[in-house]
């Protein structure tokens, strides 16, 4: 790994606010930015998290619960800002990245990493999606929008089942706290109760199962592009998911198959693309046809694996954004396994089919299996590297201190409990009395809800 890349003499160091705290999008964000030279300043949701522990992470700023204290959240940014004059923030999640997109005409000074208006309209919403890759003669699965008042049984007659019932964005401006449902539906009856809960009209939609019959993969085409004209490409396959569906702990590079990167051409140059954006497919094993699911156009959590292969996409995300013209690698090894380990143990340890009883032994054994396969260069860390081990000794301890928690929670005959580090941290926050000393344009906003809208 490269080390840090000292400023020229006489020229202002960049200083960039990274918004996020999580061990894969935002810490490989902070390590390849670091590694640059750029002062990283982070703004995390939760304070205690690992990812903090980075040695390229200059200072730390806790601010209010963004969701919960969302003006106030605005009007620290704007505080930030104002202090520190970051020539960039990059927001590494959409509960971020929202709600700055949605007042950036109020934020005086912030140049924030988005990547583009079209792209803000098409890809953070599904059905938007969906439409554009149909007028664009790009595969998607079968479905349509719901309602409360949708029937159930021609659902199941058009679709058949098993059938997914999708939110159409996994967050919105006005819905910071909660993630939008992606719920298997398995039976009729399922599908009605799930029909009569909606409270929102416009706000769902089924997928059929794609493919219908066989066994499927999900892929990964990422990317990095300046006014829709791609600047590097790197695809990946799922190796391992969280049972029963969810995010990847292990995948693999592999060649970029010349039907997905024109599908993934086309929708960059629509939406003129101007910023990152991964998107993703799954393939059927046995005829090998394919389907767009859906787009993030923002840093993603499998990033780690392109840029330890050398595919620096935050680094081209600042360049885009700033006036650098780098010149990129765009080439890397095929076959290369990346491995989340903490998450692998996680998975494992949640799998209810089994026993906790040797999670010790078992995440032991792991650990060595990973650190040799990574020693041999078939495999390469999410969060385990040689420049920046903090991150990853820090999350170690916290799973152990989990697992503790969790066999005492079990013992007792109850289900584990865990308390969500934001709510611990917003309750802090309010506790030091200081909330009402924030002092923005927001919070001057008559209206007695915090949120955006």
């Amino acid at each position: 790994m490269s080390g840090n890349k000292v400023p020229q003499k006489g020229k202002r160091q960049t200083r960039v606010l990274l918004i996020g705290d999580d061990m894969r999008s935002f810490l490989a964000s902070a390590r390849s930015l670091g590694r640059l030279g750029v002062e990283i300043h982070a703004a995390p949701f939760d304070w205690h998290a690992p990812a903090l522990a980075s040695k390229y992470i200059k200072q730390v700023h806790y601010l209010p619960r963004v969701g919960s204290w969302t003006k106030s959240w605005l009007s620290s940014i704007q505080g930030l800002q104002e202090k520190h004059k970051y020539d960039l923030v990059i927001p590494c999640c959409e509960r971020s990245l929202l709600p700055l997109y949605a007042q950036r005409d109020r934020l005086s000074g912030v140049k924030i990493a988005h990547p583009g208006d079209l792209a803000m309209t098409q890809f953070f919403d599904k059905i938007e999606t969906r439409d554009l890759a149909n007028s664009l003669d790009i595969p998607v699965a079968k479905g349509e929008a719901v309602d409360s008042g949708s029937r159930a049984d021609l659902l199941v007659e058009r679709y058949g089942l098993p059938l997914m019932l999708k939110a159409r964005r996994s967050y919105s401006a006005q819905s910071l706290e909660v993630r939008g449902d992606v719920v298997a539906i398995k039976s009729k009856a399922a599908l009605e109760r799930a029909l009569a809960a909606i409270d929102d009209e416009n706000a769902y939609f089924v997928e059929q199962i794609f493919p219908q019959a066989g066994e499927a993969s999900g892929l990964g085409v990422s990317v990095a592009a300046r006014d829709g004209k791609i600047i590097s490409a790197f695809q990946h396959r799922r190796i391992t998911e969280k049972p029963g569906g969810g995010s990847s702990s292990v995948r693999i590079s592999e060649a970029l198959d010349a039907d997905l990167l024109d599908a993934v051409t086309r929708l960059s140059e629509a939406v003129r693309l101007n910023g990152l954006a991964m998107y993703e497919f799954r393939q059927s094993v046995d005829s090998g046809e394919w389907v767009l699911l859906e787009v993030n156009a923002r840093p993603w959590g499998s990033m780690p694996l392109p840029l330890a292969l050398g595919i620096d996409f935050p680094a081209m995300f600042l360049d885009v954004h700033l006036p650098e013209k780098r010149v990129f690698k765009t080439d890397y090894r095929e076959g290369i396994v990346g491995r989340n380990l903490m998450l692998s143990l996680i998975h494992y340890m949640e799998d209810k089919e089994r026993s906790n009883r040797y999670f010790p032994l078992f995440a032991i054994s792991e650990t060595l299996k990973h650190m040799w396969r990574c020693a041999r260069r078939v495999e390469v860390s999410d969060s385990f590297v040689w420049d920046d081990l903090r991150p990853a000794l820090f999350e170690y301890v916290a799973l152990g201190g989990r697992f503790l928690r969790r066999s005492k929670w079990f013992k007792q005959g109850k289900p584990e409990r865990r308390v969500l580090p934001s709510r611990r941290d917003d309750q802090q926050y309010v506790s030091l009395g200081v909330e009402h000393q924030l002092d923005s344009q927001f919070d001057k906003q008559p209206e007695k809800d915090r949120k955006v809208s």
